[in-house]
């Protein structure tokens, strides 16, 4: 049976159901809510009981037949379609937990070389000392290039910022995106004067600046991912409202989490040796740290 033959011949027990009452509509919701403290009440029997329980499966399925019949009067009641959710809901979870639900797009393939960012390099974040202030120089291992200017906490206290360009980068190897680090490396894609200017461009760069910022101030209420494995999930929503209308708007929250937890042991690496050598893999989706020498 599909949710719209389900639907349809749910929908002809509502009137009894709700008797004609003038609270009908709210009738359902409460229903739902009682119905699900029944599916946990089947849980606490279980646990309570363990295998002397042995009705536990045909009595859970009862009351989630119960709680699927409430859904699907409250959908009814509003015309929604009840296989239109099914399906909403599924591309959400996709979305927020499934790393293969969308092909790794490869935003500059169709490119010139020049302006295409290599699909495997290696940089390397050295410390130096300016008049008792740690800065940090980025230098391209394969041009022996400096990557943009030297960088410092840009706060009254050592919080290590100086090392944030790493997000940069992850996002380099994990989404195939950063318009701060094609500036940096002078790959901005020229040959198509609205995409220099739409994605590359300062709106771009500010944008994810700005992220990398927000998600920054939101790691140190959590040790800086030290110990995390995921991302808050209202975190990755506000993230992808951010970058709506621009190229990297496709990538899905668990991308942005991926991208976001590995940069983040990357990050806790070259704070912890004091700088050292990255390896950033578009081809591989990688950020390794290779240590200090």
């Amino acid at each position: 049976m599909e949710f719209t033959e389900y639907q349809k011949k749910a929908s002809k027990t509502i009137q009894d159901y709700a008797k004609g009452k003038e609270t009908s509509a709210l009738i359902p919701f409460l229903g739902l809510i009682g119905e699900a403290g029944s599916v946990i009440s089947e849980l606490k029997k279980s646990l309570r009981d363990g295998d002397a329980y042995t009705n536990y499966n045909n009595k859970l399925k009862e009351e989630l037949g119960d709680v699927l019949w409430y859904i699907s009067t409250i959908a009814t009641q509003y015309n929604i379609d009840l296989e239109d959710v099914a399906k909403t809901n599924l591309d959400k979870i996709l979305d927020r937990f499934d790393s293969s639900y969308n092909d790794f797009i490869i935003y500059d393939e169709n490119y010139p070389e020049e302006e295409q960012f290599p699909r495997e390099f290696e940089v390397v974040f050295e410390v130096i000392n300016q008049k008792g202030k740690e800065k940090v120089r980025i230098i391209d291992k394969n041009s022996g290039k400096q990557l943009g200017d030297d960088i410092t906490d840009n706060s009254h206290q050592d919080d290590g910022y100086r090392f944030h360009d790493i997000f940069h980068f992850g996002y380099v190897a994990f989404l195939g995106w950063s318009p701060v680090v094609r500036k940096l490396m002078c790959i901005k894609r020229k040959s198509n004067n609205q995409v220099d200017e739409v994605e590359d461009g300062a709106r771009a760069a500010i944008t994810e600046e700005l992220i990398s910022l927000y998600i920054y101030n939101y790691s140190l209420d959590h040790q800086l991912f030290k110990y995390s494995s995921s991302v808050d999930t209202e975190v990755l929503k506000t993230i992808q409202k951010l970058v709506s209308g621009i190229e990297v708007s496709n990538c899905t929250q668990k991308q942005w989490e991926t991208a976001i937890i590995n940069s983040y042991k990357v990050y806790d690496e070259l704070r912890k040796h004091n700088g050292g050598r990255v390896l950033v893999s578009i081809k591989n989706r990688k950020l390794i740290y290779l240590g200090k020498n």
